[in-house]
C-alpha cells in the first residue's frame, strides 16, 4: 500500500536524513503480506486493541536488532499456519535490511543491502530505531534482567565490540557455571576465569561510562517531563564493594575489580554450583529526590514517576544513538501517551516538538489521541492485518 506524503510538519531544513521508506511482511505475526511507504515525517497508526499496531512497530524494530521487543522467541513471531516469516525494510538514502526465520529449520538469516552476512550480529544497528513503549515502565519497575537487556540491547547497537564481547562473556559464563556444578578442581575452573574476568571487565566498563555519560541528561528529561522533580541514574556493579566506580575507570580498573570479587566469592560458587558476581549479576539504579530523601522508584516510586523515568531512559537512548549515526533516529511510538496523566503527556509531547526532527511511527487506539506533529501526521488504519490510507 502507498499513501501520499503528509504535509510538512516541523521538518528540518536539511530534509536528506535517512528515514524508514518502505516495509514488507510476509507471515510475520497476524500479517499476511503487507507492503508500505511511509511518508518522511512518518505517520499515526489508529486501530483497536488486538488489530496488529503493536505487531507492526515490533517487525520494524526487529530490522534493528533481529529479536522481538517483547522478548519472544522468533518461532512465536510466525504467523499461524506457516513456518517461515520475512521482514525487510528499506532506509532512504542509506541502506536495506532484511531478516527471514524458518520454524522448521530453526535457521534465521540477515541481509544488509541484498547480501546475506555470516552472522547475525554484523546487520545490528543498521537501521537506527528506538522504540517506546507503554511496557518500558516494566524496565523500572521489574525484575534487573528488564535492566540488563536494557543495556545490552542499547549498547550492543551503539558501542563498538559490545556485542561480540556480550556473547563470548555468555558463552563463557555457561562453561564455568558448568564446572562448578561438576565440582571440578579450581584448576580447571579458572581455565574459564581469566577469560571471563577479561571480557566482564569491558562489559562493565563501557556499561558504567554509558550509564555515567548520560546521568545528567537523563536527569534534565526526567524534570522535564515531571515539571521539576529531581531524578538519579547510576550503575550498580555486583563487583564494586567500598570503591565507586566513575567513568573515567578504564578496563584496567574493572579488570583487578572483577579479579577481587572473583577471589572473595570462591567459597559462595562452590556452594551454589555457579558464579555469583559478574556484569550477569549488575543493573540501573533509579533514585529521585523526595521530602524525606531519596527514593528508589522501583521499590517506592508511583506509577506516574516509573513512567517518567522509562520515558527519560529512552530519550537518553535515543541522544546516544543519534550521536552515533550523526543523524535523527527512526522513532517507534507505542501508545506511550495512554496512562500519562495530562500535564506529563503534554510536556512530553512539548518535548519532542521542539528536540525531536526524526520520523515518527505512532500508534493510538482513536484519531483524537494522535496530537504530535500539530495533529498533522497521515493516520493509516490498521483493520485485520491490513493498514487503510
Amino acid at each position: 500500500m502507498k499513501t501520499p506524503e503528509a504535509p510538512s510538519v516541523r521538518r528540518p531544513e536539511a530534509s536528506s536524513a535517512p528515514f524508514l521508506r518502505r516495509l514488507t511482511l510476509s507471515d510475520y505475526r497476524n500479517f499476511e503480506r503487507l507492503e508500505c511507504e511511509f511518508p518522511e515525517e512518518g505517520v499515526a497508526i489508529i486501530g483497536l486493541n488486538g488489530s496488529g499496531k503493536t505487531n507492526l512497530l515490533e517487525a520494524i524494530h526487529y530490522l534493528e536488532v533481529f529479536r522481538s521487543f517483547r522478548g519472544v522467541r522468533d518461532r512465536e513471531l510466525v504467523r499461524f499456519g506457516q513456518t517461515v516469516f520475512r521482514v525487510e525494510g528499506v532506509v532512504e538514502g542509506a541502506t536495506s535490511v532484511a531478516a527471514a526465520y524458518d520454524r522448521s529449520r530453526r535457521i534465521k538469516k540477515v541481509e544488509v543491502d541484498a547480501l546475506e552476512v555470516d552472522r547475525v550480529s554484523a546487520g545490528v544497528g543498521s537501521v537506527g530505531v528506538v522504540a517506546f513503549r507503554l511496557e518500558d515502565a516494566e524496565i523500572v519497575r521489574g525484575g534487573p534482567v528488564l535492566r540488563r537487556r536494557f543495556l545490552d540491547v542499547a549498547l550492543s547497537v551503539g558501542v563498538p565490540g559490545y556485542l561480540a564481547a556480550l556473547q563470548r562473556y555468555r558463552g563463557l559464563l555457561a562453561q564455568r557455571n558448568e564446572a562448578l556444578r561438576r565440582g571440578w578442581s579450581s584448576r580447571e575452573i579458572d581455565a574459564w576465569t581469566g577469560g571471563l574476568i577479561e571480557v566482564g571487565a569491558f562489559l562493565a566498563e563501557r556499561r558504567a561510562t554509558w550509564v555515567s555519560e548520560g546521568a545528567e541528561r537523563y536527569g534534565d528529561f526526567y524534570a522535564r517531563i515531571s515539571g521539576g522533580d529531581a531524578a538519579r541514574l547510576r550503575y550498580a556493579a555486583s563487583i564494586v564493594s567500598g570503591d565507586p566506580a566513575g567513568e573515567s575507570d578504564g578496563d584496567g580498573a574493572w579488570t583487578e575489580r572483577f579479579r577481587r570479587a572473583l577471589e572473595a566469592t570462591r567459597e559462595r560458587e562452590r556452594r551454589r554450583g555457579m558464579t555469583v558476581i559478574g556484569p550477569h549479576r549488575d543493573e540501573i539504579r533509579f533514585d529521585v529526590e523526595a521530602p524525606e530523601g531519596v527514593r528508589d522508584l522501583r521499590n517506592y516510586g508511583s506509577s506516574g514517576q516509573q513512567r517518567t523515568a522509562a520515558l527519560a531512559l529512552r530519550l537518553l537512548e535515543a541522544d546516544r544513538l543519534r550521536e552515533r549515526l550523526g543523524r535523527e533516529p527512526v522513532y517507534l511510538l507505542d501508545d506511550v501517551f495512554a496512562e500519562l496523566d495530562e500535564d506529563r503527556s503534554g510536556r512530553l509531547l512539548r518535548l519532542f516538538e521542539a528536540e525531536r526532527d526524526g520520523q515518527v511511527i505512532l500508534t493510538a487506539p482513536k484519531p483524537g489521541d494522535v496530537g504530535l506533529r500539530g495533529g498533522e501526521l497521515a493516520r493509516w488504519h490498521l483493520r485485520n492485518g491490513r493498514l487503510i490510507a
